[in-house]
């Protein structure tokens, strides 16, 4: 099977604290950014969840106001909802 490279462009300081994570787990990051690809491929899409917040996460997110929860499900469910 031919190979092919790829190069991609990316901040000097996030290159070098991928490559030393990768190198921790006992990879290259060559070998990780292939996982990736292979990984993807195979669920046809990124292999993690992307989502958009909603407009009350949005504006929560800018806001500087704060509100306390008694659980992280509740502000889970605060953060959640349309209301």
């Amino acid at each position: 099977m031919a190979t092919q490279q790829v190069h991609f462009r990316m901040e000097e300081e996030d290159k070098k604290a991928v490559e030393e994570l990768y190198q921790q787990m006992g990879m290259t990051a060559s070998d990780a950014f292939r996982l990736f690809a292979k990984k993807s491929l195979e669920v046809k899409g990124l292999p993690f969840e992307l989502y958009q917040p909603n407009e009350r996460l949005q504006e929560a997110i800018r806001s500087d106001d704060y509100v306390t929860f008694d659980s992280s499900q509740d502000a889970w469910e605060y953060l959640s909802s349309d209301d």
